[in-house]
């Protein structure tokens, strides 16, 4: 009966899960460290392109600032030159709107350096930020190899061993399996011991287990849904297998 095969599944299954859950939750953390990574870098990119064209704007500000001085300092040495009030009125006209100009420019100047001094502020920090989720990552995905070293060759075997044990098994028998095991934390199969059991620890009656000892068809557990079985008999069917 398929339900020995089953019993041998779970076994593989069971021993697979254990070796997940010595990883811990290290996968997690190497993925999510992946993740600030990437976000940081993609943020760190955006502000060092910011900063490159604030930089710019601040070199065009200071020849904006030359040029504008240069002018006024011009008309201001012309102004004593004139010889006529409508001389005199045009050029203090241009003093004066070089003046406002000079003072926008200025202001503007001040921001955009302000702007400048931030972004730069943000890039070191930002650079902290990275060198700092890089070594823990470095750290992570070693601690991580390590887990993997010393579960890889076994996981390798047993899951040959289920590739090779899927196929044998009834697939209506199978789909019930994967079934239970996805709505109950991977474990499908629940031994009978003392009259209970073992996954919810139910009484099941005294005639049902006579049954399950039979292990030729599905008996579920009323009360968690799980493929009640009698592990004795699996031991014998194993050891008359084997001999």
């Amino acid at each position: 009966m398929d339900l020995f095969k089953l019993v041998k599944l779970q076994e593989i299954d069971k021993r697979l899960m254990e070796l997940e859950l010595f990883k811990g939750d290290i996968p997690e953390q190497v993925l999510e460290l992946k993740r600030k990574l990437s976000n940081v870098r993609d943020e760190l990119t955006k502000i060092k392109q910011d900063l490159a064209e604030t930089k710019k704007q601040n070199r065009m500000v200071e020849m904006d600032i030359k040029s504008l001085t240069g002018k006024l300092n011009k008309y201001q040495e012309q102004i004593y030159s004139v010889k006529t009030n409508k001389e005199y009125d045009a050029i203090t006209s241009e003093i004066e709107n070089l003046e406002k100009q000079l003072e926008e420019t200025e202001l503007k100047g001040v921001e955009t350096l302000e702007k400048e001094e931030r972004l730069i502020a943000e890039v070191t920090l930002l650079d902290e930020q990275l060198t700092e989720i890089e070594q823990d990552l470095g750290k992570k995905e070693f601690e991580l190899q390590e887990k993997l070293n010393q579960t890889e060759s076994e996981q390798k075997v047993l899951l040959s061993k289920r590739d090779d044990i899927i196929p044998t098994i009834d697939q209506r028998l199978l789909s019930t399996y994967d079934r239970i095991r996805r709505g109950r934390n991977g474990i499908a199969l629940a031994e009978i011991e003392n009259y209970n059991c073992c996954g919810c620890y139910a009484t099941i009656p005294a005639q049902t287990v006579v049954e399950v000892r039979k292990m030729d068809r599905i008996i579920s557990c009323e009360v968690c849904g799980r493929i009640l079985v009698v592990l004795n008999n699996y031991i014998e069917k194993t050891l008359e297998t084997n001999s």
